[in-house]
Parts: structure tokens; sequence; C-alpha cells
């Protein structure tokens, strides 16, 4: 009867096989169908065994009452290791914890089983040495399935999410290339532009490169983790220029610096400098007071880069139209600071009523 029952519950596993349209989303779509179908396997082939033997060794209600109390057993470690231990230990990469907890609680399952199950029923003098053999095995398959579909419902959760973020990760460069169509097309238009004014007025046609230079700094340059220094005071002479377009007068803005052919050479962060920029023109309320200045000055000596700004406080409140052009901010900026520079840095600030300086040196 045990025979004829183990031979059905085959054909009907291999039925199964064959529908496609129950494999296909159970093993390609959802994990969790995945790990139960795998359980309901395993306890289907392990119970039947079990009771084949218990059957073929004693009475029938014996045996019942045995098979029943080992699933008992077996069922209740079977859960602490696919429930507790894997998810505590070996998904934490506790892994010296989790083979101790394992090899722990086989040795209690297998002392519970051979001292507590001859104690409840009936003796098993003539197959001692095959029920001995039969609770190390089990024991061990038990411990050894459930920590492997709990190690593999683990693996398959990370494959998943991996798969999740190459997949954002697809989509994100797809639309940063998306987004970076139509500045490619202003940049380029910007360079025409530049080219076809130079020859009737060069003084217009500079202007249209800084922006464009500018354009490219803000959306390309920004996103490195290094630029060039040379780059960076290129980026804000191009906007101190655009200032002076813009207000159409002479601004009090003074950036004081001897060219270095290291400057070609030296990398920083970038907008640390334009940062700090952009800081001291919205304080000083630049072009729209009249006695708002700012004075930079930018010098290497003994591998110490020194950058001091020092501009006026407005005692007054302004609108601005460009009050939405920020920089990264003095917050982010000190972080920078502390992540690239830990030991070799030196950020000060000196604040007066009327004035406001700022001193960052860098020791390269």
């Amino acid at each position: 009867m045990v025979l004829l029952f183990n031979l059905f519950l085959l054909v009907l596993m291999l039925r199964l096989s064959f529908e496609k349209k129950l494999l296909k989303p159970l093993f390609y779509k959802k994990w969790p169908d995945v790990i139960n179908i795998q359980h309901i396997i395993f306890w289907l082939a392990f119970s039947s065994a079990n009771l084949y033997l218990y059957l073929e060794w004693f009475d029938w209600k014996e045996g019942i009452f045995r098979w029943l109390f080992m699933l008992i057993v077996n069922i209740t470690l079977y859960l602490f290791c696919f429930q507790k231990l894997v998810p505590e230990y070996y998904e934490n990469k506790k892994y010296e914890a989790y083979i101790r907890y394992t090899s722990v609680v086989y040795i209690l399952s297998c002392l519970i089983r051979i001292l507590i199950e001859p104690a409840l029923f009936a003796g098993l003098h003539h197959k001692e040495n095959a029920f001995l053999i039969l609770v190390y095995v089990s024991q061990l398959m038990i411990v050894l399935i459930a920590s492997m579909l709990g190690i593999s419902k683990y693996k398959l959760i990370v494959e998943r999410e991996l798969v999740k973020m190459e997949a954002l990760k697809k989509e994100a460069e797809l639309d940063l290339m998306k987004s970076k169509i139509n500045p490619h097309f202003l940049f380029n238009t910007l360079n025409n532009i530049y080219s076809h004014s130079y020859k009737q007025d060069s003084s217009a046609a500079n202007l249209i490169k800084q922006l464009s230079l500018l354009l490219q700094y803000t959306t390309y340059d920004v996103a490195k983790k290094r630029i060039v220094l040379e780059k960076e005071i290129e980026m804000i002479l191009a906007l101190s220029s655009l200032y002076q377009l813009k207000y159409a007068q002479g601004l009090n803005l003074v950036f004081d610096y001897t060219y270095d052919e290291y400057f070609g050479i030296i990398e920083i962060p970038p907008t640390i400098y334009f940062t700090l920029f952009e800081n001291a023109i919205k304080h000083s309320a630049l072009g729209v007071d009249e006695h708002a200045f700012i004075t930079i000055k930018l010098s290497l000596q003994n591998e110490e880069l020194c950058f001091h700004i020092r501009n006026s406080k407005s005692s007054r409140s302004y609108e601005r139209s460009d009050q939405n052009y920020k920089g990264i901010g003095l917050k982010v900026l000190k972080t920078i600071m502390e992540s690239e520079y830990p030991e070799n840095h030196q950020f000060m600030v000196e604040e007066s009523e009327t004035t406001y300086s700022t001193i960052l040196t860098i020791k390269i």
C-alpha cells in the first residue's frame, strides 16, 4: 500500500513537471513558489520513506504513532533551522555561530529521538542498529535541507534585488543619456553662434563662449570626482564675466592669482571654490547693492593651495532673479573636504558686521 502511494506521488510530480504553464510562473517569476514547492517535494518524500520503514518494522498502530512523533520533532527542527538559524546567523554573515548552532540542534534532536522515542513506545531490539542509523541520517537530512532551502531563499532574494538594481541602473543611464541630448545640442548651437559672431563682435562672442563653458561645467564636470584646478578657475571667471554683462556696470569683483603650470595638473573635487564664490555673490548682493564687493586670492606655496574669498555683507535684503541658482552648499562642501582631505585641509570663517571672509587651505 505504501509502495502504491509512493508511485502515485511520483506519477503526480512527473505530470506536474510537464505542465509548463504551472512551472513557468513558479520557477521564473516568484521565488516563494519555488521554495514552497521544494518544501512540499521534500516532505512528501521524507515522510513517505519514514512511514514505509516504520510500517515494515512495527505493527501498523505502533508504526503510525512512532511516525507521528518523528514528524513532530522534525517539523519543529526544520522550522527552527529555516526560519531562525539561517535568517539570524547566515544572512548576517555570522557563519561560525551558524555552524555551531546547527550542530547543537542536530545533536539535541538525535538525543531526543534516541532516548525518548524508545521510552514512549515498545522496544526495538531486533532493529536497534537500523533505528540508530535512521535517526542520524534523517536528522542530518532535516538540518541540511532546511538550511539549504533557507540559504536558497536568501540567495534568490539577493539575486532578484540585483536584477532589479541592474534594470534600474540601465533605466537611469538611459534617462541620463536622454537628458544630455538637449544640453549637447545647446552647446553645439552656442559654439556655432560663437563662431559666427566672433568676426563681428569679439567681446559678445567671448561672453557666449563663457556661457557655453559654464553650462558644460554645471552639466557634466560637477558629476566627476575630480577636475583640474584650472577648470575651476575658468568657471569662476566665466560666471564673473556673465555677472558683469548682466548688470551692465563695473562690479567690484577682483580675482587675484598668478597662473602656475601646476594648475593644469592639480586635481580637486569640483565646485569647492565655485560654491564659495556663489555664496559670496548671494550674501554680498553683488550687482544689486552698489557698495557690494568680492575679492578672491588664490595662491600655491609650499605645497599648500590657499583660496581666500572676502565679501561685503549687505545690510538690506534683496530679491534676486537667480535665487534658484545654487551650488552644493557649505555643509556639503565641509563634508566633501572631510572625506577627501581629512587631515590635510583647513576651513576658516571670519565674520564681522560688514564683511564675511572664508579661507580654505588644502595641503597638496
